[in-house]
């Protein structure tokens, strides 16, 4: 059991066993005899519709994960801590709502939010305590953060002495799905969204060859409002226009994709959820062999990062959300995915608990060594239930994306045409759930009268009054003759058009903030330095 974040580059669940629990032995997978349909492929060949891989679990299982991120670095590193402890075999990082917008700890209108909903990461000192004892170059750290998890991470990594190109770990780098999924216009203008993305991309795919991109986040896009049909289309449409605009960087599609996982969702309708992951695997390996010539099979063998569906939980008899994160957890596993994480039970009260995260990690391991679902690939292939829906899912993702692609994904984002279809979704949700023909145990049915309140997870937010202080004293203490010569290099090859990822790592190299480091490009690329518009340019010697 890992006691340590050195135990964890040792660590991984593997499958113990092959034969059902009556003794009978079974084979890597089942098909018909004979000719492979070429809709379906046999598992790990082309088009990918029964897995990625021809063994799948028996030749490696799924990473267990659970995402943690709380007040403090030093609370979250408790937090981590605790994960591995309970058998957990990745590190989930997720950071708070203003260190994923780029706004510091200390900013004047939000010092009450810090690390209320996720770990406050301003500085890269403060990734150096988050991350103290972790080998960078051994240990994958998966970051929840679109904008500046890769610089961070970068820049702790050259701190420590690390040469980039051994870096491992991974972040979310879809930035135009933060414009959809609540932080809207005023954070991340669809322009600078796409900029920021395909800069993210060229650099890390470039630097860091052993770094792997979430993209797109279509995670956020299912929650905000999407079907299964519709995170593929609207998913699919964003990492198309990313690759014509790499192509056109002079970024090969093999460059890149091999590189790309797609972050995803499992919802609670088990067979649809099935169907999605493989219609999706099919879908991203013929528009990636037809339309943008991918040779590499690491390519067209897309690799998927699911997260059970957090919107599907519900506050009342909340214990019933262990049975939905469940279900959900057998729709990825069915379905192919290559890591995991699973809700966790108590979501829809707060932050989760440590015990409701160790109860998440069990429920993976009872799947992954007692249920059987792990011994052979694709196992509902061939249901005629599964094969049609998959075919419906796919179908119908198609037709959605065609509509996307005629208008323009980013005018599409910008003008509220993506945003329009998934206010339709929800609000076509909502008469469903009203009018009683969905039916949601302890929301709309079979609700409890009475029922105790749960016990909300709470940590001593004096660790974070203590980060705060330390945070500010930093800003006054550290060299600020470097901090605006950084910054001056910063701004200029910005505003330049050339690639500010480099110099943005460098900044923070030198304890420049998020906030600063990101504030600077913005003022670069013509936006205001704070997107709340309260605090100044306080580099007075940048010219607009």
């Amino acid at each position: 059991m890992a006691t340590r974040f050195s135990d964890l580059a040792d660590m991984e669940v593997r499958l113990e066993r092959t034969r059902t629990w009556g003794g009978l032995e079974t084979a890597p997978s089942y098909g018909p005899s004979g000719t492979v349909d070429p809709q379906l492929g046999a598992p790990g060949q082309f088009p990918y519709t029964r897995g990625a891989y021809p063994e799948m679990y028996r030749s490696r299982m799924w990473t267990l994960r659970n995402i943690v991120g709380y007040g403090a670095p030093e609370d979250t590193r408790d937090g981590l801590l605790k994960v591995l402890e309970s058998g957990g075999t990745g590190m989930n990082v997720v950071v708070d709502p203003l260190t994923s917008q780029g706004i510091d700890a200390d900013h004047p209108a939000f010092e009450a939010e810090v690390g209320l909903d996720g770990c406050s990461l301003p500085s890269a000192r403060d990734g150096e305590r988050l991350l103290d004892g972790v080998d960078m170059t051994r240990i994958d750290v998966a970051w929840h953060w679109a904008l500046m998890a890769y610089p961070m991470a970068a820049a702790v990594a050259r701190r420590k002495g690390h040469d980039l190109r051994d870096l491992q770990g991974s972040h979310m780098p879809d930035i135009l799905q933060q414009t959809l999924c609540g932080w809207g216009e005023r954070i991340y203008p669809a322009q600078m969204a796409h900029r920021a993305t395909l800069d993210a991309l060229e650099y890390c795919a470039r630097t860091s060859p052993r770094w792997a991109l979430g993209m797109p986040q279509a995670y956020d896009l299912r929650e905000r409002g999407l079907s299964p049909a519709g995170e593929i289309a609207v998913g699919m449409a964003i990492v198309k226009q990313s690759l014509r605009d790499l192509a056109a960087r002079g970024m090969g599609v093999d460059e890149i994709a091999p590189k790309i996982a797609w972050v995803s969702t499992a919802d609670v309708d088990l067979f649809e959820e099935v169907a999605k992951f493989r219609a999706l695997r099919r879908v991203w390996a013929r528009i990636l062999q037809d339309e943008f010539g991918a040779v590499d099979k690491r390519s067209l063998r897309l690799r998927i990062a699911c997260h059970t569906s957090g919107k599907s939980l519900v506050y009342k008899q909340p214990l019933n959300n262990l049975t939905r994160t469940a279900v959900q957890s057998l729709a990825a596993i069915l379905g192919g995915v290559q890591s995991l994480e699973a809700c966790t039970w108590d979501e829809p009260i707060g932050v989760p608990t440590h015990e409701a995260r160790d109860l998440a990690t069990r429920q993976q391991q009872i799947l992954a060594h007692e249920a059987g679902v792990a011994r052979v690939a694709d196992p509902l292939g061939g249901s005629w239930y599964v094969e049609a829906l998959t075919d419906q899912v796919e179908a119908a993702a198609m037709a959605m994306l065609a509509d996307i692609e005629a208008r323009g994904v980013l005018n599409a984002i910008a003008d509220g045409t993506i945003e329009g279809m998934m206010d339709r979704f929800n609000h076509d949700l909502e008469q469903e759930l009203g009018g009683g023909e969905r039916v949601v145990v302890g929301l709309n049915r079979h609700v409890p009268e009475e029922e105790i309140t749960p016990r909300r997870f709470t940590f001593d937010r004096e660790a974070t009054r203590t980060h705060l202080a330390r945070f500010k004293a930093l800003k006054s203490e550290r060299d600020q003759t470097a901090l605006h010569d950084r910054m001056r290099v910063l701004f200029d090859a910005a505003r330049a058009g050339q690639n500010p990822f480099g110099p943005m790592i460098d900044a923070l190299v030198h304890d420049a903030s998020v906030g600063e480091t990101w504030g600077v490009v913005r003022m670069a690329w013509g936006y205001s330095y704070d997107p709340y518009r309260v605090l100044e340019n306080p580099f007075d010697h940048l010219e607009v």
